[in-house]
């Protein structure tokens, strides 16, 4: 048995893990590359031949886990795509938004020469997108009855929450390969307890050899997430009191619902203004669509929050869900106060940037940073403290208030990804991925010292290990 670790190895993004037991082929997770200016370069093709994968388990729907499943399949990848329910119904939508993205890129690259001509044309298409969404297969959680799933003669699977977005999960795989039995575990992106909406992450009940673990924030502890929603609401009223606007960057899928969440609890506790807020996504708007479908995958605490018949947890009177780009427009001349929830998260892209562009100059707004940014990315400068960004193509000074709130992120963090190791019994090695690293450093310096037993390891990407 053998694992090869093709992308988010050595950094975070373009998640491809694959898998080899006996003659037989596993690929978890098929993501893009995400941040640096290299990265459609990156993601123009796959590291292997696609028609030797023999099935793919899906952990998530990010795109930096799923990004790649179009041309997985356009490529010549017959077999099956394993997630729970809500991963399939919130891909399809990612991937229908990726080849739009990807058509209209395109069409700006042709018209313009961009690149080498053989570079100008769609990564995939709609087309494609409805060939891979053929492929889904539903498993459902072990917290549900989900048991033991055959997806190969070999190969088994079973599914645990994760915690980290809506559908997501921890990949157990039970593999045989001459007589001999192994588990491995895969966390995916794992996430902090006590978030909200969704269930806590859940320790695999089963004995368990191999661990492969994100460690985004392997090198952080965030503060407690209470002290966090009251520092939020702080920030907010800071900022209303004086008419100013807010533009949250945030990811279509998550972080957008678990800040509407919060801002609906805050508000109908009095804690901030009734004041006008937008989610300005039609993806987010979809999405949180289909988070009301998979309500049974919200959490006891969502209950006891809105207990109410018929209360919402993401839909509240002050609340508008923006669709039209001339609506979206519109709140960039509008005179504050209001909040502006925008994808995308890392400031790359979207309807974010123009919202960004215009209130970035003035001292009265605010920008709240609720989550990771990419090196390289528009989010990461920001954070870092630069006087000056470029946006659109002009240069613009970083007036307004930037607020960080790690608390509000959908990873876990040392001590949370530590407490799920410990809770696996019989493991032996620990691969560490999805971290840059720095971060797997410190993590893989601090699980060494807990446990020395244990064999840990930072692979690079393309790099090979024998189970």
């Amino acid at each position: 048995m053998n694992i090869t670790f093709y992308g988010a190895a050595g950094g975070v993004t373009g998640s491809k893990h694959l898998v080899e037991a006996g003659d037989k082929k596993v690929l978890l997770d098929c993501g893009t590359f995400q941040g640096l200016s290299d990265v459609r370069e990156r993601n123009r093709s796959l590291p292997f031949a696609p028609d030797t994968i023999d099935q793919v388990v899906l952990s998530h729907a990010h795109i930096d886990h799923s990004g790649m499943l179009m041309l997985l399949v356009k490529n010549g990848y017959q077999g099956k795509i394993f997630a729970t329910k809500a991963t399939i119904d919130v891909a399809q939508w990612m991937m229908k938004d990726m080849a739009k993205i990807e058509r209209q890129d395109a069409k700006y690259r042709m018209k313009h020469k961009f690149g080498a001509p053989d570079s100008r044309e769609a990564l995939f298409t709609e087309e494609d997108v409805e060939e891979a969404v053929k492929r889904f297969e539903p498993v459902e959680y072990a917290r549900r009855g989900g048991g033991w799933k055959q997806i190969l003669p070999n190969v088994k699977l079973k599914f645990y929450d994760a915690g980290h977005i809506l559908g997501s999960a921890i990949t157990v795989l039970e593999m045989e390969e001459k007589g001999k039995v192994e588990r491995l575990a895969y966390t995916g992106d794992l996430g902090p307890s006590g978030m909200p909406l969704l269930f806590d992450p859940q320790v695999p009940r089963e004995e368990i050899t191999t661990l492969i673990t994100e460690t985004t924030y392997g090198s952080r502890v965030h503060d407690p997430l209470t002290d966090a929603i009251e520092q939020l609401a702080v920030a907010i009223k800071r900022v209303v009191d004086r008419g100013g606007k807010i533009v949250v960057p945030a990811f279509s899928l998550g972080r957008t619902q678990v800040l509407v969440y919060l801002v609906h609890r805050l508000t109908d506790e009095g804690k901030i203004p009734r004041f006008p807020i937008y989610v300005d996504s039609p993806l987010a708007t979809n999405l949180t669509e289909v988070h009301r479908k998979h309500r049974e995958d919200y959490d006891e605490e969502t209950w006891v929050d809105f207990a109410k018949p018929g209360h919402d947890p993401l839909a509240f009177r002050n609340l508008t869900y923006v669709q039209s780009s001339r609506e979206s427009k519109e709140l960039n001349g509008m005179p504050g106060p209001f909040m502006v929830i925008s994808a995308s998260g890392m400031m790359t892209a979207g309807r974010v940037v123009h919202h960004l562009k215009h209130t970035i100059e003035d001292a009265d707004n605010a920008i709240f940073i609720t989550g990771y940014q990419a090196q390289g990315t528009l989010g990461r400068r920001i954070l870092e403290g630069d006087k000056s960004v470029e946006i659109l193509g002009g240069r613009d000074q970083v007036k307004a208030d930037v607020f960080l709130f790690n608390e509000f992120s959908a990873h876990a963090d040392s001590r949370e990804l530590q407490a799920f190791a410990e809770g696996i019994k019989g493991l032996k090695q620990v691969y560490l991925v999805h971290g840059e690293a720095h971060q797997a450093d410190d993590y893989r310096a601090q699980i060494k010292e807990a446990h020395p037993e244990w064999q840990v390891v930072q692979p690079k990407e393309g790099d090979s290990f024998s189970l």
